[in-house]
């Protein structure tokens, strides 16, 4: 996919280990699907103003951009929000979610996932 001129990459995913931190979050019943987790780790690091580094290698490959931004609202709000530097706008979605699945994964770790108390944390 080619927008402004940057070939924009057509599959999307995470690190090895926050792969499987994505799973474990599906599984532990803290999301319904693993998507909705990427999608709220996106929106978590968006909220913060996170601008992470890249995603470390290995890097497993998890979701076409298609089914996972059918409506481009995750491009919309990246683009706008972060200076991309004229790299592709969801390889810095997926910066974001590597990011905010690790920090989800984290909160996991000491109990249920207060997704209010983010929610609320990231209007601040």
């Amino acid at each position: 996919m080619i927008m402004d001129n940057v070939i924009e990459p057509t599959n999307l995913g995470l690190s090895e280990k926050s792969h499987s931190r994505l799973k474990q979050l599906k599984e532990e019943g803290h999301f319904l699907e693993m998507r909705d987790a990427y999608r709220f780790g996106i929106a978590l690091a968006l909220s913060k103003g996170i601008v992470p580094p890249q995603v470390p290698s290995p890097k497993a490959t998890i979701f076409g951009v298609a089914s996972l931004d059918p409506d481009r609202t995750i491009y919309t709000a990246v683009n706008l929000l972060i200076d991309t530097e004229n790299q592709p706008v969801y390889l810095m979605a997926e910066r974001l979610a590597e990011w905010g699945v690790n920090f989800i994964f984290e909160k996991s770790q000491v109990g249920q996932i207060d997704v209010v108390g983010l929610i609320e944390s990231a209007k601040n």
